[in-house]
């Protein structure tokens, strides 16, 4: 029964990893935990269920704009779903529950604060429940990257329906996380269905802030016409950025809470209707959509945690093809979060917060693949020695010596009684026309312009690598200071070699992968992606929601003649092949 499901309607031929072994157990009315990466086919596991079991299956989800992008989704392959929520008029809100009331739904999509609105969670005991499924699961945990206090509210749940079971979906959750999950849920039984970390399909790669954004135009100017997302750290950078990319002639948008809603909206349903290319964006954009074929995700600033930024670069590549995922960092990053962390008035939320920025900056330095990197941080073992898709593995950084440089920033700091910052430790050293230099005589001392060699962003990168070595310590919010820690003597004596990654300061000459989508007809495939386009204007729902790339891809590939042919496409079923098969292999044929 779930495998005609799946092909039928889905289109799929066979279960990726875990579904089907999820599907039996919530088939045999059992709780479970599913820890699965953004795009590696979550849903199915609670949609395949919610088609075979006689009633509804409820689903708990916190951001409206992503529950109405389900919905329609699911509307669009003939599945009874709807939406629940407060944008709904009255006459809207009536119908949905009508219609619920009445048995007629397989999956209603309500937010955790509609259920606990008082007497909502205790009406659907007079309907059919087959079982409650809640995404975003790590929200329950206050150890998780995105905590929400009205999800605690859903052990409500297991007291008011004990037999019915509970699926609780995440794609980014710790040991802890999930231990947390199964106490706050009341599902202490819950089996933990954890798939891999891993998406191959993306190439992870961090570069140094230089020419930030020269190198943020090229990379879009090297994949036209394709998705992609720009997150920055605040909103005059977004606005800053986008205000750029326009004047270039890019078709960019700008997504943070200082715009209106409306505006917000309308620029979120651009993107996602093909309108824009790109969004630029504060983190309060990315998890709202359910667009598959975002092809790059950049990231302008650092992200403050690693389950931030692995949930942010699972926005590119949902559908499975190749994409790109780059961040531009530098130390200046962290020095800002850290700022802000120091104003938290809660003590164990900054200290927890201070090793989760750690962790990120660590992510960001170190000389290691960052696939294994990213995978050994959600506790999963690895076996390869190369991953081949990350900068580091595909173009392994040379190390050059910066002994003697180090010992000279750390003499630096010494002598001037750790009373300045970066920026005029390396004028000191590059004996620049600093007038506060003068004022204060350090051009007197033996460490004044004795470094000629490198430039002074060079002497900046080797001060920000000794502080993530923890040689250097940062103090200060307003005037930060560099001051010197035990590890800096073993450097300072030359018992410690420092070698620096070249790419800290220096783009390696070799080139990476390109996002390949394997595509063996391109003028085919432009082709289908028109007719797409029509097709989705006049039903009025995203591109995506017609058909995906991957799917188009395997069309202009194969090239089907018949029905038959076009239900043997990728992510077609029985409803879109009678819905579109005769306009898509119209377009097949005038264009072969």
């Amino acid at each position: 029964m779930p495998e005609s499901i799946l092909q039928s309607i889905f289109g799929y031929t066979t279960f990726r990893p875990l579904q089907r072994d999820i599907i039996n157990h919530t088939l045999e009315q059992n709780d479970s935990i599913v820890l699965m990466p953004t795009g590696g086919g979550k849903s199915l596991c609670y949609q395949i269920p919610a088609l075979t079991i006689e009633g509804c299956t409820i689903v708990i989800s916190p951001l409206i704009s992503l529950m109405q992008d389900q919905v329609l989704n699911l509307q669009q392959l003939g599945i009874k779903a709807m939406v629940f929520n407060s944008s709904l008029s009255q006459h809207e809100r009536y119908d949905v529950m009508n219609q619920f009331h009445e048995g007629k739904l397989s999956l209603l999509y309500v937010s955790p604060e509609q259920l606990m609105i008082d007497g909502f969670l205790e009406s659907l005991t007079h309907i059919k429940i087959n079982l409650f499924a809640i995404d975003e699961a790590h929200c329950i945990s206050e150890w998780g990257h995105d905590f929400r206090p009205s999800y605690r509210e859903l052990n409500k749940i297991k007291t008011i329906f004990p037999e019915i079971p509970i699926m609780a979906l995440t794609a980014t959750a710790t040991q802890k996380v999930m231990h947390d999950i199964k106490q706050q849920l009341d599902i202490p039984e819950a089996k933990c269905f954890q798939g891999s970390f891993d998406r191959p399909n993306l190439f992870y790669e961090i570069r140094p802030k230089q020419d930030t954004y020269k190198q943020i135009l090229h990379e879009i100017n090297q994949r036209p016409d394709q998705s992609g997302i720009i997150y920055c750290q605040s909103r005059k950078t977004v606005d800053s950025v986008t205000k750029k990319l326009t004047k270039n002639g890019i078709n960019a948008k700008a997504y943070h809470a200082g715009l209106s809603t409306q505006t917000r909206e309308q620029n979120q349903n651009e993107f996602k209707h093909d309108q824009t290319t790109i969004i630029v964006a504060t983190i309060a954009f990315g998890m709202g959509i359910d667009k598959p074929d975002i092809r790059f995700v950049i990231h302008y600033d650092l992200p403050k945690t690693i389950e931030n930024y692995y949930q942010e670069t699972g926005r590119a590549g949902r559908d499975g093809l190749d994409s790109q995922c780059i961040l531009f960092y530098s130390y200046g990053d962290t020095q800002k979060y850290e700022s802000f962390i120091k104003q938290l008035p809660n003590k164990n939320e900054q200290k927890n917060a201070f090793i989760k920025l750690q962790q990120m900056t660590n992510f960001a330095f170190r000389p290691l693949c960052r696939r294994k990197q990213l995978l050994t941080y959600f506790d999963e073992k690895t076996s390869f020695t190369n991953c081949k898709t990350c900068d580091v593995c595909v173009n392994p950084p040379e190390q050059w010596d910066a002994s003697v440089i180090s010992q000279k920033i750390l003499s630096c700091i010494y002598r001037v009684q750790e009373r300045f910052g970066a920026m005029m430790i390396t004028d000191i050293l590059k004996g620049n026309k600093n007038p506060r230099i003068h004022q204060w005589n350090l051009d007197k001392l033996s460490v004044y312009n004795i470094e000629q060699e490198l430039s002074n962003s060079q002497i900046r990168d080797v001060i920000h690598y000794l502080t993530f070595l923890e040689a250097i310590k940062v103090k200060g919010d307003t005037y930060p200071t560099l001051t010197l820690t035990e590890k800096a003597r073993p450097i300072l004596k030359g018992h410690q070699p420092i070698y620096v990654p070249i790419y800290h300061y220096k783009k390696s000459k070799k080139k990476k992968p390109t996002a390949d989508l394997s595509n063996t007809n391109p003028s085919l495939f432009e082709a289908l992606r028109e007719t797409r386009l029509i097709l989705a204007k006049e039903k009025q729902v995203p591109p995506f929601m017609i058909f995906s790339d991957k799917t188009l891809i395997d069309m202009s590939n194969k090239k089907p003649q018949t029905y038959d042919d076009f239900l043997d496409i990728h992510g077609v079923g029985i409803k879109k092949a009678d819905s579109f098969a005769t306009l898509f292999l119209k377009t097949i044929q005038t264009n072969s």
